[in-house]
């Protein structure tokens, strides 16, 4: 019984892993494009000396942050449930007792909230947010610099 049990928990961890690198790979690509919509926005602004185009670019960016936001949240979230998986196949490698996650073994997730959009913006996740800040900087300031 424990086998068919251990069985199924691997499956559910390989299954957590591999949604969780397909949302990572997915934020990778909305900052891409991104970044490219804002950097093709601005560079278009600046020839065309149209202040308005530095709005719009920053209207753009931060919608890819909100798109981006709630890929790395789902990412997180499914990294918790892989988490959870390790934990009760360390119970059964230990020979302690199994404990199965609180919410089974399913790919649903809680759905995103407010709280854990903040999260995303803790100074040690600096490498997500820091980018996105430096281009609203930039969307801000270049109509005056230039």
């Amino acid at each position: 019984m424990n086998d068919n049990i251990i069985q199924v928990l691997v499956k559910a961890w390989e299954s957590f892993q591999n949604l969780s690198k397909g949302f990572g790979e997915n934020a990778w690509k909305v900052r891409t494009m991104g970044i490219g919509f804002w950097a093709a926005i601005i560079a278009y602004g600046y020839k065309n000396k149209n202040g308005s185009m530095y709005l719009i670019a920053l209207m753009i960016i931060l919608i890819f942050l909100l798109l981006e936001a709630g890929m790395r949240i789902l990412q997180n979230k499914y990294i918790e449930k892989s988490i959870e998986m390790e934990r009760s196949i360390n119970d059964y490698l230990v020979g302690a007792e199994i404990q199965i996650p609180k919410d089974g073994i399913s790919t649903n997730v809680l759905t995103p909230t407010v709280v854990d959009l903040l999260k995303l913006f803790q100074p040690k996740r600096w490498m997500f947010w820091l980018p996105y800040l430096l281009l609203v900087l930039a969307s801000i300031f270049m109509d005056k610099i230039l």
